[in-house]
Order: C-alpha cells, then structure tokens, then sequence
C-alpha cells in the first residue's frame, strides 16, 4: 500500500463544514449585537430626552408643564421663535412641550411635527406633578420591534420614568 500524500477529500469536506458552521454562527451574534445596540440607542436617547425636559422645567419653573401620554404637540414649535417675541412663561411651556414630543416620534402625524427628525422610534411622553410639587416625566415605547410584510410584530414595551423635585 502506498503513503498518501497531502490532504484527502474527506478532510477537505469537514473542514469546509466546520468553517460553515462558524461562519453560521458569528453571523447569528452580528443580528443580535445589531439588535441589543439598536436597544441601547433608544434608551440612551430617552435618558436624553428626559433630561432635556428637565432642563426645561428649570429654566421655566413658574409653568404648568403637564401633557398625557396621548396629548398631541400643543402648540406650534415656531411660537415664540423670532427675537421679537413676547411670550409668556405659558407659552413658552408650550413650545417645550412641543419640541420634546416631536423629538420622541410618536406624535409625526401631527402636521406640528413635520419637520422633525425624532430620536426615539414611536415614543410618547407624560409630564404630571403630584402633591408634593415635583415632576415625573415618562417615556414609553416598543422595543425589539419584528416587521413582517411591513407590520409591526411582538415587541417589548419599554417605559422610563424620572422625578424632577421643584
């Protein structure tokens, strides 16, 4: 009998499977880092959010900033825009409202928010204040959405709330 010499063809075929089997596998981990990374976008951009509200309230404390999760932009985020304006501190609170939920997306049929670009995917937000005089500011939206044929699928309803005390 003869030495082989070099590799056979069997060799071949399981190494080619196992390359394939891995190959398999790191592109699973790909989906799903891509997918955990696109989670932790949307929360850092809701922790965002509900700071810039914070801020917000801060600088205009003596307005009522309250608005519910399905309270639409109140009014148009170009009041109050020229150097000329004389708003109140109503008004003012308004335009905060305004801009904050356009910026979370789940207002865009709204023709206020038209021309935002949001952060958040199809957010909402709520600002109430309890007896104690402080804020909490919530955010909610889905996570983890799946598409099929274009409709939204399962996904995780994902809510942050924080209090800002007055």
């Amino acid at each position: 009998m003869k030495k082989q010499k070099g590799i056979g063809m069997v060799e071949i075929l399981v190494a080619l499977l196992i390359t394939a089997v891995g190959l398999i596998g790191i592109t699973g981990m790909q989906a799903v880092s891509l997918k955990n990374n696109l989670s932790a976008l949307n929360r850092s951009n809701a922790l965002f959010l509900a700071g810039t509200m914070m801020d917000r309230i801060r600088t205009n404390p003596n307005a009522d900033y309250e608005t519910a999760l399905t309270d639409e932009p109140p009014i148009s985020p170009a009041t109050c825009a020229s150097a000329t304006s004389n708003c109140s501190t109503a008004q003012i609170a308004g335009v905060h409202i305004s801009h904050w939920k356009c910026m979370l997306g789940g207002y865009q049929s709204t023709s206020l928010c038209s021309t935002f670009n949001p952060l958040m995917p199809d957010a909402l937000g709520s600002i109430t204040r309890n007896d104690a005089g402080d804020y909490d500011i919530v955010i909610r939206w889905t996570d983890r959405v799946s598409y099929v044929d274009g409709a939204k699928t399962g996904g995780q309803l994902v809510s942050i709330q924080t209090t800002l005390g007055m």
